[in-house]
Parts: C-alpha cells; structure tokens; sequence
C-alpha cells in the first residue's frame, strides 16, 4: 500500500520468532509440494482444489496453482448453468481473500479478469469493489488496470470516466495512474485508437517513431531508481511497425504451443498481427497511427488538459506525476502539426505549436520564480526551448523538410533560433548543478546524446 513506512527491525532477531517462520515455511513447503503433485496426477476433485485454495491464500503469487484451478474449471464454465455460476462465486471470494493478502499480485488479478470474462458474474459489483479498493489505494495500478477492464466489458462511456478520473485527481495531484487514465481515454473519446493495451503500445512505439521523441518515462524515479533519463533516438516506424508484428507472431506461436491447457489466458484467437497502414492521400509517411491517435485529441480539449494539469503544478511544482502527463500532451499537440508536414496546414499547425510551446514556458518560468530551486520546472522549459529551437529549424534534416520547403511554409532561417540554443545550454547547466545524481546525463543532453526531446524530423 502506498503511504505505509515501513518498520525496519531493530537489534538481533527473536529465537522464537525465527523458529515459528521456520515451521511455517516448512509448512508451506509440505502443502506446495502435495498441490504440485496433484496437479500433475490431474486431480480435480474438490479436496485438491481446497488444498489449492489454502496455498494461495498462504501465497498468492503462486501463478502454476492459479494455473492448475483453470485447468480444473474450465471444462464446469463452459458446461455453463448453475454448477458455472457456483464455481465462479467460488474463484471471485477466493481472489478477493488473497488480494487482501497481496492488492498487488498480478497472478491473481489475472485469474480474476480469466473468471469475469468467462461471465456468470455481476460487472456493477466489479466496478463497486474495484471502486473501493482504489479509495482505500487510489495509486494502486492494478486496481486502476482491472477498472479499465471492466468499464470496457461494461461499455462505459470514456465520458464517464475521464470525470471518475479527474475526481481522483482532484483528491491528489499525484495520483500517476489517474493521470495516466486520461492519456488512455481522450483518444477513444475523440475517436483515436486509444483502445486496449496493446494498441497503446503499439500506438507508443509508432508515436515515438514518427515524432522522434523519447521513448522513456521520466528520469528514473518514476521506476524508483536515481539513474539518468534512458535516451537513445527511436527507429524508424517501419522497425516499430515490424517488431510489433514479430511479437505479436511470437505470442500466436506460443499460445499455440501450449496446447489448450490452463496455462493459455483466454479462449480467445490471438488477434492477427496488424498490417502497416498505407499513409493516406496528402499525408506524409511518418504520420501513421499512433499520430493519427494522439492528434485525434483536438487542441480545444488539450487545452483543457493543459489547464488541469497547470493546477498540479502550482499546488506542488516537485510532483513528478503531472510533468509526466505533460510529457504525453506536447506529444498531442506536436502530432497535430507531424501530421500536417507537407500538406497546407503545415505552416498553421506550426505556428499553433508553438504558440502552446510559448505558453507552457511561460508556465515554467513562473512557477521558477515562486520556487527557484525546484527541478521539474526546470526541466521542463529546458526540454521546451529545446523542442522550440527544432520546430523553428523546421525539424531537422534526414525529411522531407528541405531549406526550401521550410522557407515556402513561412519558417524562419534555422539562425532565427541561435539564442535559444545559448538557453538550452545555460538549463542544462543550471540541472547539472541542481541535480548532482543524474550531471552525466545532462552532460550528454547538452552535447545532443540523450535525446530527451529529439528532432521531429520526417520518416523515410
């Protein structure tokens, strides 16, 4: 649970103490070992699925058990009545038990989707619990994760639930995952292929293609770590494209070898894997769909966002939860103008990004002045002049953005951003001092190594 020290012991450690965990393990070793054996002899009578149950409640992350009650129920769900009805209560109390052992074992919120999405199961009461788990957790990602899950199978409006997840923010600013809800939603909202999982992915890594931007988080903190920012330029969308592909066929091949036993997640077909979109007529190439999906958001509605997300910022400027959603939305707002390079509304969309590049340093620049120390701030104008410099150099070369090109679209001479570059230096400089841990990183960010906002330059 977040917001819970822990109690670090203190002194030698109790004889009594040690011998009772000695038992105990030995214990559980004896029960794993029988459940184990039975699962290889095939038993699925009801003592050996009980034994299972006592196992992981004991333990829960034992996913090879959680393995071995699907292979047991699978046959009774698909017989359906009211034998499947009983079965899956039973599995909905036994998850709900070992979550309250462990809210956060992802071998049990998946056997919790497998048992709601073979049905015979109330979804409002889903959303109730998962509801009351997120009040008494709100940054709990699984949580948050089973709540998409559910609000999907219940065709829940994204309406609905982007205020569910402005409600949780309002209650904290530094709520990640409700924050990160909303990247999730405003596409499918503004019909953009937000969907599941995987398409954001997919779109994440065709986005990063397409714009050049960093493909990483944060600085490392939001992964706990006090490493610098992983830089690197992203490939093309063609690489991104085919390694898409290449996993998707790498999990077709094993799910098909797996047989249909227990250890496959779903009865469902693997979704064939997705064929790279042919650039539609008067659009460049490097505008493909996670572009398409991010500029779906129009810039009436990111300015709303930007708004929300300008009133984190003022109530704590150190809150790396906010900075990372506004990471995603000068994402949005750049795929408006990516997506019209070479087209006639290149030069409108240009100069509306950088507009909203001139309005968030502004935003910068005064939270700097209420709080000269405070890095994200910082940051953040630093990674905006940067972006800036390149947008009025027309985006770097390697494109479709020749000198004439850009002089056609009314661009100015790539001189005109020469005091920015001085900027960009005189930041990095001043995070080097202020953040001694990640200097090596700025270092390689201000001889143009890392990358943190690369160049948007065209897709071959």
């Amino acid at each position: 649970m977040h917001g819970r020290p822990r109690v670090k012991a203190t002194g030698p450690p109790d004889p009594e103490r040690v011998k009772a965990t000695e038992k105990k393990a030995a214990l559980f070793g004896q029960l794993a070992g029988e459940v184990l054996a039975r699962r290889a002899a095939a038993r699925f009578d009801a003592e050996s699925l009980g034994l299972a149950g006592k196992l992981l409640e004991l333990h829960p992350e034992v996913y090879t058990v959680w393995n071995y009650r699907r292979e047991a129920l699978g046959p009774v769900l698909d017989a359906g009545g009211e034998a499947a009805v009983a079965a899956v209560a039973g599995e909905l109390a036994l998850t709900e038990r070992a979550l309250h052992k462990n809210p956060k074992s992802y071998a049990t919120w998946h056997h919790r989707k497998w048992i709601v999405a073979r049905g015979f199961c109330s979804l409002e009461h889903e959303l109730k619990l998962v509801g009351m788990l997120l009040d008494a957790d709100e940054r709990n990602f699984h949580g948050w994760g089973y709540r998409q899950f559910v609000v999907q199978r219940m065709g829940t409006p994204a309406e609905r639930e982007l205020e569910y997840a402005r409600h949780k923010i309002n209650q904290n600013f530094s709520n990640y995952s409700a924050w990160h809800s909303r990247t999730k939603l405003l596409p499918v909202l503004h019909g953009g292929d937000g969907g599941d999982d995987a398409d954001s992915d997919a779109a994440a890594a065709a986005l990063a293609a397409a714009l050049r931007l960093a493909a990483t988080s944060g600085d490392g903190e939001a992964a706990g770590g006090t490493g610098g920012e992983a830089g690197g330029q992203a490939g093309s969308q063609e690489q991104a494209q085919q390694e898409q592909q290449q996993q998707q066929q790498q999990q077709q091949q094993q799910q098909a070898s797996s047989g249909t036993g227990a250890e496959q997640s779903s009865a469902q077909p693997p979704a064939p894997p997705a064929a790279a979109a042919a650039p539609a007529p008067g659009k460049r190439p490097g505008a493909g769909p996670a572009a398409a999906a991010t500029a779906a958001v129009p810039k009436e509605a990111l300015d709303e966002e930007y708004e929300l997300v300008k009133q984190a910022f003022y109530t704590e400027p150190e809150d790396q939860s906010g900075w990372f959603y506004h990471r995603w939305l000068l994402g949005c707002s750049l795929a408006h103008w990516e997506q019209a390079r070479g087209a006639e509304a290149e030069a409108a969309e240009r100069d509306a990004l950088l507009a909203v590049l001139g309005r968030e340093q502004q935003t910068c620049e005064e939270l700097l002045e209420m709080e000269p120390e405070a890095k994200w701030p910082l940051l953040t104008l630093t990674r905006l002049k940067e972006l800036q410099q390149q947008v009025l150099d027309g985006g770097g070369g390697g494109g479709s953005g020749g000198g004439e090109d850009r002089a056609a679209a009314g661009a100015p001479a790539a001189d005109g951003s020469a005091g920015l570059a001085a900027e960009v230096a005189e930041g990095y400089a001043r995070l080097k001092e202020a953040d001694p841990l990640r200097r090596g990183y700025y270092q390689d960010a201000e001889q143009g190594r890392a990358h943190v906002v690369a160049k948007p330059s065209a897709v071959a």
